[in-house]
């Protein structure tokens, strides 16, 4: 392997450690929870006769998702551990920091709006969690032809969680933010540097 290549790899993992060690010492992980918590909450689906409500709740040390829904007379909660989706936003913000070379514009477009973009990713990995939680539980009570707690279709997104393909888009939105001509600066010196 290059040199360089592993300056580069030794410099991502040292800010991904740092990164990790800060979420495990601070609750990094559920601050960032709660906000796509709430921002999944603010899209849920509020017809006649439904109901739903989404929650990160703290139970002593730890954090729990509460989601209750009613379908007319039918009212189901569930309580669910909460999953460090956040985990994207932490991976890319390494590999955005360990990137060298770049300016004060690329480096802020990059946190940004690309940490936008990944913390959108967290809030659709939890909603897919939500519809496949609120699939069961009406199916459980004969109703199992409810349309879903968003407006929109997740199907896409649900294939991407489960096998752990949502990990690899930051990684994929980070080579095409760093592969744009002008983003990595070279770092070898000028022939004028040298005279």
């Amino acid at each position: 392997m290059p040199r360089r290549a592993l300056i580069l790899l030794a410099r991502f993992a040292l800010i991904y450690g740092l990164l990790v060690w800060l979420c495990a010492s601070v609750p990094v992980y559920a601050w960032i929870e709660g906000a796509a918590t709430r921002v999944a909450a603010s899209l849920l689906r509020e017809r006649a006769m439904q109901a739903r409500e989404l929650a990160l709740e703290q139970r002593g040390d730890s954090f729990v998702y509460v989601y209750d829904v009613r379908i007319g007379a039918v009212s189901r909660m569930h309580e669910q551990g909460y999953h460090k989706h956040a985990f994207v936003l932490v991976l890319y913000l390494a590999l955005v920091l360990a990137t060298p070379g770049l300016g004060a514009r690329d480096l802020a477009l990059a946190l940004l709006g690309g940490g936008a973009i990944v913390f959108l990713l967290c809030v659709a990995m939890l909603m897919s969690d939500v519809a496949l939680w609120e699939r069961a539980a009406l199916a459980d009570a004969g109703l199992g032809d409810v349309p879903g707690p968003w407006p929109f279709p997740l199907g896409f997104m649900a294939g991407l969680h489960r096998t752990a393909a949502a990990g690899l888009l930051p990684v994929i939105l980070w080579v095409f933010f760093a592969s744009r001509p002008g983003v990595l600066r070279a770092r070898t010196p000028s022939a004028t540097s040298r005279a």
